[in-house]
């Protein structure tokens, strides 16, 4: 479906984002995804919620599986797919939670709810085994 290159250039374009937002970051102007200024006020305070909550999200998932399967070698794409989930997950969360509350919740940021889960669902195909062992043990 998609190939490694695609997720090797969505990696190294959200490589590339994250660096630029650090830097921007300590020169004083907060960078929030896509690309618009946090202005005077900042990173919004339910943004910064939505980054807590994917971070304990992604925490629990794998305390979690340790706890089940004990430990195991991940790939760093594992982790950054499971925190792109969850980054977005919890997006969707409260925008919902939102919405029930009654606050308007603009399009854009469904937008980029739904572009962390779809991030993470292609790195979650081009990181499968080519071959999975069907029959047999190591």
């Amino acid at each position: 479906m998609y190939g490694r290159t695609f997720a090797n250039v969505l990696i190294g374009i959200l490589s590339l984002w994250s660096v630029y937002a650090v830097l921007t970051s300590v020169l004083g102007v907060p960078i929030v995804f896509p690309m618009s200024s946090g202005g005077e006020a900042g990173v919004p305070l339910w943004r910064l919620h939505v980054i807590r909550q994917a971070v304990f999200g992604t925490f629990a998932f794998y305390g979690i599986m340790h706890l089940l399967h004990g430990s195991k070698e991940v790939y760093p794409v594992h982790f950054l797919r499971t925190f792109l989930f969850s980054l977005g997950l919890m997006g969707l969360l409260s925008l919902t939670q939102d919405i029930l509350n009654g606050t308007a919740v603009f399009w854009t940021d469904w937008a980029i709810a739904i572009f962390f889960i779809w991030a993470g669902s292609v790195l979650l195909f081009a990181s499968a085994p080519k071959f999975k062992r069907l029959f047999g043990s190591k």
